[in-house]
C-alpha cells in the first residue's frame, strides 16, 4: 500500500462511517475502452438494419450527436438511458428510419455496456464490507447490477436521473443519508473521479475515498 493511499486511509472518520457508497465505472472494474465498443457496435447494427445510416453518419459524427445532448445540460438527459434512446431517435428521425429501431438499437449498445469484468479484489472487498456497512452503489452511468452479478451486495442502486441529479450534485448522497437516516459524515463515498465523485461528496458534505480499481483492494 503506497503512502498517498495510507494517508487517505487515515484521514477518514471510521468511528463515524455507517453507510459506505461506490461509484461503478473505473472504481469497481476497469470501463476503459467499454463505451466505444458500445458504440461500435451500436454503430454496425444501425448500419445493417438502417443503410442510409450510414451514408449520413460515421462512428465519429454518431459520437458528436452524444455529445452535443449532453452539453444542452437538461435533467433528463442526466440518466443514460434517456440519452442514448433520444440520440439513437434523433439520428432515426435524421435519416428517414423506423423508429421501432430505437428499443433494439439500445439492447445491442446496452449488451456490451454490461460487458465488463468484475476483478476478484473488488468483490473481496464488496463482501468484507458488507459484514459491517450498509452499501450502496451511487452512478452517473446505467450499468446492470443484477446482470453483473453485484445487486446482492448492495442495498439499492441509485442512478443519474432516475434517484437523483448526477454527481458532482450532492443529491444522490443526500438521498443516501435520508434513506439511511444518518448524518453527511456517517457516509463514506468512494470512486476514482475528482470531478463528479470527491466534488459531490464535498457538496454532500460526507467522507469521501479517492481511489480506483486498481486500488480497491486497500479497503481489505
Amino acid at each position: 500500500m503506497t503512502q498517498t493511499i495510507e494517508k487517505k486511509l487515515k484521514a477518514i472518520d471510521w468511528t463515524k462511517v455507517k453507510v459506505i457508497s461506490f461509484d461503478l465505472d473505473d472504481t469497481l472494474w476497469d470501463n476503459s475502452g467499454v463505451i466505444e465498443q458500445c458504440e461500435q457496435e451500436l454503430y454496425n447494427f444501425l448500419c445493417k438494419k438502417h443503410p442510409p445510416f450510414a451514408e449520413h453518419y460515421s462512428r465519429e459524427t454518431m459520437h458528436r450527436v452524444s455529445e452535443q445532448f449532453i452539453a444542452q445540460d437538461i435533467p433528463h438527459y442526466e440518466n443514460m438511458t434517456t440519452l442514448r434512446k433520444a440520440v439513437i431517435e434523433h439520428m432515426l428521425l435524421e435519416t428517414a428510419g423506423d423508429l421501432n429501431l430505437v428499443n433494439q438499437a439500445f439492447a445491442v449498445f446496452y449488451y456490451w455496456r454490461n460487458q465488463v469484468s468484475i476483478p476478484q479484489v473488488s468483490l473481496q472487498v464488496l463482501k468484507h464490507l458488507q459484514q459491517n456497512y450498509t452499501l450502496f452503489a451511487v452512478s452517473n452511468g446505467n450499468s446492470n447490477l443484477h446482470w453483473l452479478g453485484l445487486m446482492q451486495y448492495f442495498e439499492k442502486h441509485f442512478i443519474a436521473g432516475v434517484h437523483g441529479r448526477a454527481k458532482p450534485s450532492a443529491d444522490m448522497l443526500h438521498k443516501v443519508c435520508a434513506l439511511k437516516n444518518i448524518e453527511p459524515q456517517e457516509l463514506l463515498h468512494v470512486g476514482d473521479s475528482h470531478e463528479t465523485d470527491i466534488k459531490s461528496s464535498l457538496a454532500a458534505d460526507c467522507q469521501h475515498l479517492h481511489i480506483d480499481y486498481t486500488e480497491i483492494g486497500c479497503l481489505l
